[in-house]
Parts: structure tokens; C-alpha cells; sequence
């Protein structure tokens, strides 16, 4: 099966991997040509995210194999943002190329959803009576998240609305969406609730993307933060050692 022969419409799974990290995004086929598909782009406030800027990184392509019902892959893709015109207007696409033959992807490749920490400040308006209670959001995933009250709320399956801002990636969303209370915890003094999100915007899953992203740039940052601090400490640890061993070897010339 080739890439070309899947049909618009058709549920796909984007996994971008950067360096040991994969995110796994849902999105669906807007028109197949030979060779490629288009898929609607990420974007925000009309702005597209431009994914084909972004180094070091491996883009491969799942969904269903219509035919068999297997689960099937296209490895390390090309993507392109292009502008595209249809007979009644023109919009930005992402172009997904390969001409390779889908394969069954390893069992290892099935992962589950990450989630990522975070630390904003939101609501939540309950449905049944439209109380209004401030949060803490901790986590988010493609599909869920988790936040924290002082409010204890009702069990599991009560439908609420959730409303808070971050910055991701250099970008302000203010997102606000309905969830699903699928369990909760005791967290301290406070209780903590985890939800699904039956069906998840497009900027939503921009946000979730680009949070990732940034977790991961600055893991790395850390990371050759620390490696160059050692490097500082150890040529440092080295010079005292070397001024040393001058001094002593001085000291002992000056007795004799």
C-alpha cells in the first residue's frame, strides 16, 4: 500500500521523533495525489506551525489498513508545508511524501500517551449548575489531563468545562474545552482529578505539541548545560592540581 492510496478523510496518526522523544498526533487526510497527501496544518491565531523548520527531526505516518485492519507505518517521511489551490481558494497544507511500501510497525512502536507537567492556573465550570472553581492544571496528553483543587468535587464521569492560558513555544493560548472526571486522588490537602477530553481541538493539540517540543529542547539545553559544567569543573580540578604540584616542587628547592 502506498501512501498516495489512502483516501481523503482517512485517520492517520503523525508521530514526530525528537532525538528519544515521540509524540504521536491524530489528524486526518484532506486530498491524496500520487506520490503524497495533504493534512490540514497545526496553526495558531491563523498562523501556521512550521514543522518542516524544525531539525533532528523523523516523521512517521500510521493508521489502519482498511483492507486487513492492521495497524501499518510509513518511516521517516518527508513533510513540507506548501500552499495548495482548489478551484474555489488557496490554504497553507502540510504535504506528507514517501515512496515506500507501508510495513507493519514493531510492537515497540505502540506507545502510550505521554504526559507532559506543566504548571497553569484555570478554571473549571461544572455542568450541572455552572459553579466556577479555580484549578491548577499539572499535566496535559493529546487526549487528557490532570489538575489539582482544594474543592472536592463529584465522582468519576461528571462533565465539566475547563478554561486556563499558557505559553507554549514562544506563542499565549487560552483554551477552552469540555472534559470528562474519569477518576480522582487524594493529593496532600488538596484533591486531584484526572479527565479526558473526548474531543480535542485543533489548538489543543497545537498546545500539547508545542509544550512537548519546549520540555524536550530544554531537557536537551540541560543536558549540555551540565556536560559543559563538568568539563568546566574537571579542567579546573586539573589547572589547581598542575599550580600545585608547581608550588610544593618550589617551596622544596627554596629549603635546599
Amino acid at each position: 500500500m502506498l501512501i498516495s492510496d489512502m483516501a481523503p478523510g482517512t485517520p492517520i496518526s503523525l508521530e514526530l521523533s525528537i532525538a528519544d522523544a515521540h509524540y504521536e498526533i491524530p489528524t486526518t487526510i484532506v486530498s491524496s495525489k500520487p506520490g503524497y497527501i495533504l493534512i490540514a496544518p497545526f496553526s495558531f491565531n491563523g498562523t501556521v506551525i512550521d514543522l518542516d523548520s524544525s531539525r533532528n527531526m523523523v516523521i512517521n505516518i500510521y493508521t489502519i489498513d482498511p483492507l486487513t485492519e492492521n495497524r501499518i507505518v510509513w518511516r521517516n517521511v518527508c513533510l513540507e508545508t506548501i500552499s495548495y489551490k482548489t478551484t474555489s481558494f488557496e490554504s497553507a497544507y502540510y504535504k506528507i511524501s514517501t515512496n515506500a511500501f507501508a510495513s507493519l510497525p514493531s510492537t515497540c512502536d505502540r506507545r502510550n500517551a505521554r504526559r507532559t507537567s506543566i504548571n497553569a492556573s484555570g478554571w473549571i465550570i461544572l455542568d450541572r449548575d455552572g459553579l466556577r472553581i479555580p484549578i491548577t492544571i499539572c499535566n496535559v496528553s493529546d487526549h487528557g489531563l490532570s489538575f489539582i483543587t482544594p474543592d472536592k468535587l463529584d465522582s468519576v464521569s461528571t462533565n465539566i468545562y475547563i478554561n486556563f492560558s499558557d505559553e507554549a513555544h514562544g506563542k499565549n493560548f487560552n483554551l477552552n474545552f469540555k472534559c470528562i472526571i474519569v477518576r480522582t486522588l487524594p493529593h496532600g490537602e488538596d484533591h486531584l482529578y484526572g479527565c479526558s477530553i473526548p474531543v480535542p481541538s485543533r489548538d489543543y493539540l497545537t498546545y500539547v505539541f508545542l509544550k512537548k517540543l519546549d520540555y524536550k529542547i530544554n531537557a536537551v539545553q540541560k543536558q549540555a548545560d551540565l556536560i559543559k559544567s563538568d568539563k568546566t569543573t574537571d579542567n579546573t580540578e586539573k589547572d589547581n592540581t598542575g599550580k600545585g604540584f608547581h608550588s610544593n616542587l618550589g617551596n622544596h628547592k627554596s629549603h635546599n
